[in-house]
């Protein structure tokens, strides 16, 4: 019974993104192949352009869950296998484009980045300004969630691929006429539209209170609604700091992300660079608690042949999922508990049982196993971690009155 319920919610809990929001690599050098860019073109089989379908699959009513006729099905894992994983398979990749946004779009210079800086960020800044603002936020994430099983995740990756490009600034909303900016850029291609319809009921729930129209930031109003899909998600809650600034443009060729090819050491260059620590990237990385990614991503792992740090028998389970010409429109579950946060993800990293290869990777350098296994015995110290790498991802970038202003609609400039 177990095993058929996870296949019926396969059937519409497709990944919220699979360039992930963290990726490594392994400390020996041996990562696989870069696989290439999905191509940005209105063909791609990566991307689906604005016009067509923007929602995601809705789940069966009744009878055997859809499934793909180039997806091969996976025989169901036994006990103590690999639970998390089954195919599962859209018909058309939902596109980053959200009608939900305003399609009237005007570019502007990107904004330079400020590292960490709390400046002015507290959790009261919106008290006398928009005394609702948490409970408006937390209303809209909770509706999305109750509609689509994906709403979390999505929201959760697009505040990490914000913070991690210019700054937490919301210029990932942005969507200039040209297509010249961070959505549609071949890194943030497998973002969920999920995530941006989130994000854009919580704005439109926000601007409906009179004492907060226009007065509140996109950007903070991301880094709301990426805490409440955690916490809603059974993981931990914490207090937002808040009093960002949003970016004033956004340009495709800003954006510059942790690969899922690439080794810790590689991810630690990043993540330094951010004024980041080791602490943070595995506790970070514990977000693919939720979701799911695309066999875009884990190909170079299984052909032709499975490497090293993956269990054979969870090689052959990735085998059975994602065929060797390549379906990008299926994907993998990280962990058995897709849409529960918990510390499952690093248990399945424990065992060699890491869907991407940078998952696997924190496993076998020596800076990051100790964490990993603590997380993997102690889910208290994991969330308290993920807490404290929050706070510290949401204070990058922060931009000021000069740089940047609220944004009317999120998705433009003034």
């Amino acid at each position: 019974m177990k095993a058929l319920s996870l296949l019926v919610l396969v059937s519409f809990l497709i990944a919220a993104a699979a360039e992930c929001p963290f990726s490594h690599g392994n400390d020996g050098g041996n990562a696989p192949p870069k696989e290439a860019n999905p191509p940005k073109n209105d063909n791609s089989p990566y991307y689906s352009p604005p016009a067509n379908n923007n929602t995601a699959p809705s789940p069966p009513t009744s009878g055997t869950p859809p499934v793909s006729p180039t997806t091969t099905k996976s025989p169901t894992p036994a006990p103590g296998a690999s639970p998390a994983l089954a195919p599962a398979a859209s018909p058309v990749l939902t596109p980053v484009v959200s009608p939900a946004f305003s399609p009237e779009l005007a570019p502007a210079p990107a904004p330079s980045v400020n590292k960490t800086n709390t400046g002015t960020l507290s959790p009261d800044y919106y008290a006398n300004i928009c005394p609702n603002l948490e409970s408006l936020v937390q209303g809209a994430v909770r509706g999305m969630m109750a509609s689509s099983p994906i709403a979390a995740a999505a929201t959760l990756r697009l505040f990490f691929h914000d913070c991690f490009i210019t700054g937490c600034d919301a210029s990932i909303l942005i969507q200039n006429p040209n297509n010249d900016d961070e959505q549609h850029s071949s890194e943030n291609m497998f973002l969920r539209a999920d995530g941006y319809k989130t994000i854009a009921a919580a704005k439109a729930a926000v601007d409906a209170d009179p004492q907060c129209t226009n007065k509140v930031s996109c950007a903070d109003i991301m880094a709301l609604a990426a805490r409440d899909s955690v916490a809603l998600s059974g993981g931990p809650t914490w207090k937002v700091e808040l009093g960002r600034y949003d970016a004033l443009g956004a340009r495709a060729s800003d954006v510059d992300l942790p690969l899922t090819t690439e080794d810790v050491p590689a991810l630690m260059k990043r993540f330094s660079a951010q004024g980041l620590t080791v602490d943070d990237l595995v506790a970070l990385s514990g977000g693919h608690t939720l979701g799911a990614t695309s066999c875009f991503f884990v190909n170079s792992r299984i052909y032709p042949t499975a490497d090293a740090f993956l269990d054979p028998g969870f090689a052959s389970q990735l085998q059975g999922i994602c065929p060797s010409n390549l379906n990008p429109n299926t994907f993998v579950f990280f962990d058995q508990s897709v849409t529960s946060f918990d510390n499952n993800f690093f248990l399945m990293v424990q065992q060699k049982k890491g869907v991407l290869f940078s998952d696997s990777a924190l496993y076998f350098d020596s800076s990051s196993k100790g964490i990993v296994d603590k997380f993997a015995t102690d889910q208290n110290a994991f969330f308290t971690q993920f807490v404290s790498s929050m706070v510290r991802l949401g204070r990058l970038g922060l931009k000021t009155a000069a740089n940047g202003e609220i944004r009317a609609t999120c998705t433009k400039p003034n």
